[in-house]
C-alpha cells in the first residue's frame, strides 16, 4: 500500500475503496477481500433491523396497548420512513383522499 502511495496514487481512506483496490487480487487475498465485502454490508442490514425495533418500541408503549395491529403498522411504516413522510404535500394528499373516498368520516373506535 505504501508503494502505491509513493508512486501517486490517492490514499484509500474508506473500507469500500479498499474492497474496491483488493478485488483484483481477490485470488491471492481471498479472506481479506470475503471479510471486507461482509464488514461493508452488515453495518447496512443490521442497522435497518435496529432502527425498525425502536421505532416500533416509541410507537408501542404502554398507553397504546389497546391500538389494532393495521394502525400500529401504518404507524410503524410512518415512524421509519419519516424522512419520505415529510416531503408529502398535505393539501394534495387531502385532495386525492377526498376524489378516492365517497365516505370522508373519520372512524375513531
Amino acid at each position: 500500500m505504501e508503494r502505491k502511495e509513493n508512486s501517486g496514487m490517492k490514499r484509500l481512506t474508506t473500507l469500500l475503496e479498499f474492497v474496491k483496490f483488493v478485488e483484483p487480487f481477490k485470488e491471492v487475498f481471498h479472506e481479506l477481500f470475503r471479510l471486507g465485502k461482509i464488514a461493508i454490508v452488515i453495518p447496512v442490514s443490521s442497522a435497518s433491523c435496529e432502527r425498525s425495533f425502536s421505532a416500533l418500541s416509541l410507537i408501542k408503549n404502554h398507553l397504546r396497548t389497546t391500538m389494532g395491529d393495521d394502525r400500529l403498522n401504518h404507524l410503524g411504516v410512518l415512524s421509519i420512513e419519516s424522512r419520505r413522510a415529510k416531503t408529502i404535500d398535505m393539501n394534495e394528499f387531502l385532495k386525492r383522499f377526498g376524489v378516492s373516498h365517497k365516505n370522508r368520516r373519520i372512524v375513531l373506535f
